[in-house]
């Protein structure tokens, strides 16, 4: 296992398992911290999904990339297909590409008849009438069981990512209303037929909440709230910044703003794969980190598996977990989510899985 933080919460206290006292600079006042645990494998990624999806009753919606009809993929949809027997209402969400033909596999089929529901989102057929929104992609990975459970990051389905170093943040509380709003209209942007549900309701979220659900929507170019959010936090930062990708092609915009975070001497860390799933991605990657490197940056290269997970933390005190990659794919095409919070026990367990993994990494 490469490392799991669980936290459980009770009213106006906050607990840590592994970690005592770890709430120490906690605001005076009381808070309520909704259980959260993070998962930093495949193998557990997937095991807490696969736990997550069968303790439903209500509903499942899921949103994903690469959803794979076999290994993985094809336990998952049996699962869902059991659920749906059940009388728990299944939802997949997936991207056309991606996961290319699995409505019609023999398990998407299997799901369908027991009254599952599969939407593609952007078919092929869209990019002769919608040449740009036709290449939008739906690069999320997220689990949304009964309206009251979440799980996001930066897991997809196929066995051969069953090694690889990524990571997951399931979350509870009134997070998960904001990712049921956003992913109804996602649902209903890509054809979902469900005629009983009203145009959704979108969920504001307070600026002070513990947990912050994140989105990027090029449809809808007002919402791209990780882009926004990361260089607002770099531009700000004061001591650190932390960045985990697996491809690292940025724009100038966000080029630029890491460059000038290092004129004014705060550190800049950057975790990037040894080895990619592209090869291709690692020469431009790395020549990217390098001449990040030669301004003064810790460019770190992960060597034990492929590193998939996308991390930020800033300052030692907000992080975030999403599926979003920083490559001009997702700046500007893809659908992406996630979650920020400044809560300490959550940025230090994210603290410490960095600090492993920098020590199975060597610099670039």
């Amino acid at each position: 296992m490469l490392g799991r933080n669980e936290v459980i919460h009770e009213p106006e206290s906050v607990i840590d398992h592994q970690r005592i006292g770890s709430a120490a600079g906690e605001p005076s006042s009381p808070v309520i911290d909704h259980p959260w645990e993070l998962f930093h494998s495949n193998a557990d990624n997937w095991s807490a999904i696969m736990a997550l999806c069968e303790a439903a009753r209500r509903s499942i919606a899921i949103e994903q990339y690469i959803f794979a009809q076999e290994g993985i993929g094809s336990r998952l949809l049996r699962l869902l297909t059991a659920k749906c027997r059940e009388g728990v209402e299944v939802r997949l969400l997936v991207d056309a590409f991606g996961s290319a033909g699995l409505a019609d596999s023999a398990g998407g089929v299997g799901l369908r008849r027991a009254g599952g529901e599969i939407v593609s989102y952007n078919s092929f057929s869209m990019l002769p009438r919608h040449p740009i929104g036709g290449l939008h992609r739906l690069h999320r990975k997220s689990v949304l069981c009964d309206e009251t459970r979440l799980m996001v990051g930066g897991s997809c389905f196929h066995d051969r990512m069953a090694d690889w170093r990524d990571t997951m943040v399931r979350v509870e509380g009134p997070v998960v209303g904001a990712a049921a709003s956003a992913f109804e209209r996602t649902w209903d942007y890509a054809g979902g037929q469900e005629a009983r549900r009203e145009p959704p309701e979108q969920v504001t979220q307070s600026p002070t909440a513990d947990w912050r659900y994140v989105l990027s929507e090029p449809v809808r170019p007002s919402r791209q709230d990780i882009y926004r959010e990361l260089l607002t936090r770099i531009s700000e930062a004061r001591t650190s910044v932390f960045l985990a990708t697996p491809y690292f092609f940025p724009d100038r915009t966000f080029w630029r703003a890491m460059c000038l975070l290092l004129r004014r001497g705060v550190e800049l860390r950057l975790l990037l794969p040894a080895r990619s799933d592209h090869p291709w991605v690692d020469v431009v990657s790395h020549a990217f980190g390098r001449a990040l490197a030669r301004r003064g940056a810790e460019v770190w290269l992960y060597e034990p598996a492929m590193m998939h997970a996308k991390l930020a933390i800033v300052d030692g005190a907000w992080g975030m977990i999403s599926s979003f990659n920083l490559d001009i794919l997702s700046f500007g095409l893809n659908v992406e989510n996630g979650i920020d919070s400044d809560r300490p026990a959550f940025v230090d367990a994210m603290e410490e899985q960095v600090q492993r993994d920098l020590a199975d990494s060597r610099r670039l």
